[in-house]
């Protein structure tokens, strides 16, 4: 062997350590590639505990924060709802330890603000918020000695819908009542504890073919709709649009808390057949044709109950002509009535096998006196088999 090849062997004798460094740094910067990307995400929020549930001053701070290391963070957390400008948010510094972190209400000392002072006191002295679905987000701001020198800012949310459906029960008319009357009392029942500080809303709509009554509710137009409401209870008025018969309406009430919404009852549903007869509007138990000008609406139940008072005269004749709504003439039996002076009173029976009228058809009475005084009474008919 030459000189130069012991020469050769000794050099890579020599450089052998050196390699076996190279290597050696090479694999520990590898390895720790991870370790330092980890590093990088020092905070993380887990909002898992409080996810489904209905989010109160109790519990809005009851999320979990695994933290890297410890430094110095501006907590910051916002509620958002999605169909409204209702919001609050609430922010505090807090000094994050190495590993798992969990706030205690009592020693963060939030700064709250509130997009209403309804919603606070909402929030603090009922401890709820109100229906609807909002976004609830923490974000933590790293600053003032945090050791890692990442600048990022992290954050965390969840969706949540707040429901109240059973505070607030429908009482009156029950669901898929059948009605005997065009006003009905509708009536409904709140179980909140501030339930004198609500104001209530009603609506009433038609059940359209292929409908719901949750939609008939919420996409027609409202036969009777009314905000403000301070009681449980509303007669349908005269206002509104006349309901009819054998038709379905749907009806709903909501709770309101200084104008925000808490939340629905279910929605019912009614009808009012047409073997039923509308509600007779008549306190009076007979009409005095003398007095009556055709303006009150009149049904007749099988019979029309008559008051005629001869003040003017010793005696008289009544005939009467039974006309239908195309002016036909009609059976009617009898056809004259005898009056003498005073008050005199007649039932006439329209449900005879002679009279032969329709079940809600419309008719008009004509009167005509022996002085030819006329009077026409209008009214519609209502088949008393139709009743019991």
């Amino acid at each position: 062997m030459n000189v130069l090849t012991h020469k050769k062997i000794y050099e890579m004798k020599q450089a052998r350590p050196i390699l076996f460094s190279m290597r050696y740094l090479g694999f520990l910067w590898f390895a720790l590639l991870p370790l330092l990307a980890a590093g990088q995400q020092n905070v993380v929020i887990n909002m898992a505990p409080i996810d489904g549930l209905p989010i109160t001053p109790g519990n809005i701070f009851n999320y979990l924060v695994q933290s890297s290391g410890p430094g110095k963070v501006q907590v910051t957390g916002t509620i958002h709802y999605r169909n409204s400008n209702l919001s609050l948010s609430y922010s505090f510094p807090y000094t994050l330890r190495q590993g798992l972190n969990q706030f205690i209400a009592d020693e963060i000392h939030p700064q709250w603000q509130f997009s209403t002072s309804a919603l606070q006191e909402l929030f603090f002295m009922y401890k709820m918020l109100p229906e609807g679905t909002f976004e609830y987000c923490v974000i933590i701001k790293p600053g003032g000695g945090i050791k890692e020198t990442t600048t990022n800012v992290f954050d965390e949310c969840l969706y949540h819908k707040s429901s109240d459906i059973f505070l607030i029960n429908l009482v009156y008319p029950e669901d898929n009542a059948k009605l005997d009357v065009f006003n009905p009392m509708l009536s409904w029942v709140a179980n909140y504890a501030f339930v004198s500080e609500l104001t209530y809303r009603i609506r009433v709509a038609e059940i359209k073919q292929g409908q719901n009554s949750v939609n008939a509710v919420m996409r027609n137009q409202p036969m009777y709709d009314e905000r403000n409401l301070v009681t449980n209870s509303v007669v349908y008025p005269v206002y509104a649009k006349p309901l009819d018969t054998n038709i379905w309406y749907a009806w709903t009430v909501d709770a309101f808390y200084k104008g925000i919404l808490l939340g629905g009852a279910e929605t019912w549903r009614f009808m009012i057949p047409d073997s039923i007869p509308p509600e007779i509007k008549a306190s009076r138990s007979y009409i005095d044709i003398k007095r009556e000008t055709g303006a009150t609406r009149l049904f007749a139940i099988g019979n029309l109950k008559l008051k005629y008072v001869l003040d003017d005269a010793k005696a008289d004749v009544l005939s009467l002509e039974l006309l239908n709504a195309d002016g036909q003439k009609c059976n009617l039996t009898p056809g004259t009535l005898k009056a003498g002076y005073g008050d005199n009173r007649y039932t006439i029976d329209l449900s005879g096998s002679g009279t032969q009228l329709k079940h809600l058809a419309h008719y008009t009475l004509v009167i005509t006196t022996k002085t030819r005084h006329t009077y026409k009474l209008p009214f519609q008919y209502i088949n008393p088999e139709y009743t019991q």
